[in-house]
């Protein structure tokens, strides 16, 4: 079997494995015991990590090394900028902050919060995601800063 065939089966196994967490839904609904419900749920939920091994073992280490280069050059081109402008800075310091402010506060004060139970999920994905936008936002220095935090030999050096 060409290699092409190969990685072919290995991503329909992937997708089959990243669908079948879905099928707990109507299993869920039917009326067998339940010891046969969580079994079959069961197997279903963690679809995604049984085809993982079948995939892998079919695609050969060959297709397994060309997805992860792939997957490399794709994440490279992620990487956030090094050095940012002042006002770039700011805005995703703000961005950082005015969620986590907000976050805080609502524990205290629930009463900030939409009532409604969807619209309050809605507004704390939008925060979160926010939040996440502003590390790309900050820049790659930011993320230096961040990993000197839990570096114990690290020390401050201020511009003079």
């Amino acid at each position: 079997m060409s290699p092409d065939t190969r990685l072919k089966l290995g991503v329909a196994l992937r997708i089959l494995g990243l669908i079948m967490p879905a099928g707990t839904l109507p299993v869920a609904a039917t009326d067998w015991p339940i010891a046969v419900k969580t079994v079959v749920s069961s197997i279903l939920l963690f679809g995604f990590e049984i085809m993982l091994v079948p995939a892998v073992a079919l695609m050969g280490k060959d297709n397994f090394e060309r997805i992860w280069a792939g997957a490399m050059r794709l994440l490279k081109t992620l990487k956030p900028a090094g050095g940012v402008s002042k006002t770039r800075y700011k805005v995703g310091l703000y961005m950082l902050v005015g969620p986590t402010l907000y976050a805080w506060i609502a524990s205290y004060a629930p009463s900030w919060l939409p009532e409604d139970y969807v619209l309050r999920v809605w507004v704390n994905l939008g925060l979160d995601l926010v939040t996440l936008a502003s590390l790309f936002v900050l820049g790659g220095d930011f993320w230096d800063k961040v990993r000197a935090l839990f570096l114990h030999d690290a020390r401050v050096v201020l511009p003079s």
